[in-house]
This record gives C-alpha cells, sequence and structure tokens, in this order.
C-alpha cells in the first residue's frame, strides 16, 4: 500500500539520445507540420543551435525503459490505477543531438475519501531530464491514482 513513506523513493535513471527522426515523428504525430522540426536552417533562424524537440517530446523516453515496473514497486493495484494529470516545466530546449538522461522519483503522495467511497491515494512521480552538459532542460510530474476499493 502506498503512503508517504514513499516520497523520495528512486524509481530509475536511463539516458536517452534526440535523434532527428524521432523528433520529426513526434511532431508529425501532433499534428504539427512546422519546418522548425524537420529543416535545421528553419531551426537556427529561430535561434535553436538544431532542430528542436517538440513540447512534451520527452514521454518519448519511455519507449528506452529496459524494464518498468513502477506500479508494482510503488505496491498499488494496478485494477485501480487511473492517470490522474501530467505537468511539464521547461528549463532549457532539448535539440537533436542532446543526450538526455531522466531520473524519476516519488515525490509526493496524499490520501483522501472518494466521491465513491474508499481512500484515493494519488502518487506525483517527478522525472527530471538533463542533457549531456549536465544542465536542467524538463521537469515532468505526473500524478497517479490509485481510487478506493
Amino acid at each position: 500500500m502506498a503512503d508517504e513513506s514513499l516520497i523520495g523513493k528512486d524509481l530509475g535513471t536511463m539516458t536517452f539520445p534526440v535523434d532527428r527522426s524521432k523528433v520529426r515523428e513526434f511532431a508529425r504525430s501532433l499534428g504539427d507540420r512546422d519546418p522548425i522540426y524537420t529543416d535545421v536552417e528553419v531551426a537556427r533562424a529561430a535561434g535553436f543551435t538544431n532542430i528542436p524537440a517538440p513540447p512534451t517530446f520527452v514521454v518519448s523516453s519511455a519507449h528506452w525503459r529496459e524494464e518498468d515496473n513502477m506500479i508494482e514497486s510503488l505496491e498499488l493495484d494496478l485494477r485501480r490505477v487511473l492517470h490522474g494529470e501530467a505537468g511539464w516545466e521547461y528549463f532549457a530546449p532539448i535539440v537533436v543531438g542532446d543526450e538526455l538522461t531522466a531520473t524519476r522519483r516519488v515525490s509526493d503522495v496524499v490520501k483522501r475519501d472518494g466521491k465513491r467511497g474508499g481512500t484515493m491515494t494519488m502518487v506525483s512521480i517527478q522525472t527530471e531530464y538533463t542533457n549531456q552538459r549536465g544542465e536542467l532542460a524538463v521537469r515532468h510530474t505526473d500524478v497517479i491514482v490509485e481510487t478506493g476499493g
């Protein structure tokens, strides 16, 4: 059962490249045809050092995780788990050629009475993405909800 003792729990670190083809695919999947995501000259004219990654691109890092048993490690009942919310804070541009290191940890655990009965548990997972220069680029927070039994 998830509780406040999980706050600070390390959920793993992984590193992945920001690849030009993946940036292009991600932009196209969003329906964004802006040439900034495909043409390095357009990106440079806009002030970037290379083609930038679209906002929320870091979610594609999930495809680089070897094993992801986060729900199990938090002792949550998968049958009652929902994704509650997501948020991003941006600190530095992410561009093609960067290598990002993602470090996940539990940042908060809150319990409250559910409207349909039982106690809901909300676990906040914070992932910090740093680039190859050690600069924090993005902080992504997800809230996972385990509904009452």
